[in-house]
């Protein structure tokens, strides 16, 4: 105990932020959670002259009162912070970085409590808008606002954005992760910059080329564990599969296709140490393995291709290097990654 990092979460509504955020106090001991919705919520409940305030009316009080109940709530999550770096090795505050209703955006935040409280890294969790939205009509607030698909791919990039904000003017690190990401990630982030972009063709791939993918990727996990007991940090563009538009606008769809280019090119890639170009035995080259690995490139990544086929463009060179099977690679990576962890540690 005694290390007291201050990790600070973010997601709208339905993105599964809370739930992110207890999965990974049930992943290691020594994990102190504040859920910042609850808290203000319990504190608008402080009038027992009065009936009581339903969840889906709250965001519905005057912006003054709101306000004021959301500081109080960061007052009393400060008053234990001191206590809690001594007692807990991570503080994880939950909270939203802007909350849309009534079809406006509204700030959740005030910068005076995000300075007192020092956050050792900002984390924003974002899901498939398909899945946010049943996630959301669950409730009161969800089914009073039902929010559509545009909505919500907006308000998860204004997320992103505001949180982005924060992390640059405090000079911390920001990740945008997927709800279904293993939380026990937060770990190796917190000590070290190295984390994997993993591509691998999406689109076209079949039942049997999917199942050679999750094997090499249990394989990539392994190494980490092997070397340093957390596994390997990745980001896995499969945990927020394309939605498929059946149905939607012309415009929501096109907005929703630009939104996960957005996200794998500008969120995730520039975050990332490493990327991994995973070509199952049979499949053809994926544009978008392409275009993402030479972007990565470009921005001074170093990028693996594992193709098969012995003869290949000129083009597939755009990468620190190409290997022609699994095996060639995994002889290469675990030394590699040792010196990449050392090469990377933070300060």
């Amino acid at each position: 105990m005694g290390e007291g990092k201050v990790i600070i979460v973010t997601g709208i509504s339905g993105s599964g932020s809370s739930e992110f955020c207890r999965r990974y106090a049930e992943k290691r001991d020594g994990v102190k959670i504040y859920h910042t919705g609850d808290i203000i919520y319990q504190l608008s409940q402080n009038y027992p002259e009065e009936p009581l305030l339903t969840k889906e009316n709250l965001l519905n009080l005057h912006p003054k009162l709101l306000n004021a109940l959301r500081d109080m709530a960061f007052e009393k999550i400060l008053a234990n912070i001191k206590e809690d770096k001594i007692n807990y090795d991570r503080i994880v505050i939950d909270t939203h970085a802007q909350f849309f209703w009534n079809d406006v955006f509204h700030n959740a935040y005030n910068w005076k409590y995000l300075a007192e409280l020092n956050p050792d890294m900002f984390i924003t969790i974002i899901e498939k808008p398909s899945i946010v939205k049943l996630n959301q009509i669950k409730t009161g607030q969800g089914k009073l606002q039902d929010h559509d698909l545009r909505d919500i791919s907006m308000w998860q990039n204004t997320e992103v954005n505001v949180t982005a904000g924060w992390a640059s003017n405090y000079r911390k690190q920001i990740y945008v992760l997927s709800g279904k990401q293993e939380p026990i990630i937060l770990d190796s982030l917190l000590s070290n910059d190295f984390l994997i972009y993993f591509q691998m063709p999406m689109t076209e791939a079949n039942s049997k080329q999917n199942r050679r993918v999750n094997d090499f990727k249990r394989r990539l996990l392994d190494i980490g564990g092997k070397i340093n007991g957390i596994p390997t940090p990745i980001i896995d563009p499969r945990d927020i599969d394309v939605e498929t538009g059946e149905g939607l606008p012309d415009r929501t769809r096109r907005i929703l296709r630009r939104q996960t280019v957005h996200r794998d090119l500008n969120w995730y890639i520039p975050k990332a140490t490493d990327l991994i170009a995973f070509y199952p035995e049979g499949t053809n080259i994926s544009k978008g393995v392409s275009d993402e690995s030479t972007r990565g490139f470009e921005v001074g990544k170093n990028t693996f291709v594992i193709f098969s086929k012995k003869s290949t463009s000129p083009f597939m060179d755009i990468a620190k290097r190409v290997f022609h099977s699994e095996d060639e690679f995994f002889e290469f990576f675990p030394r590699y990654m040792k010196e990449r962890l050392e090469q990377f540690k933070r300060n």
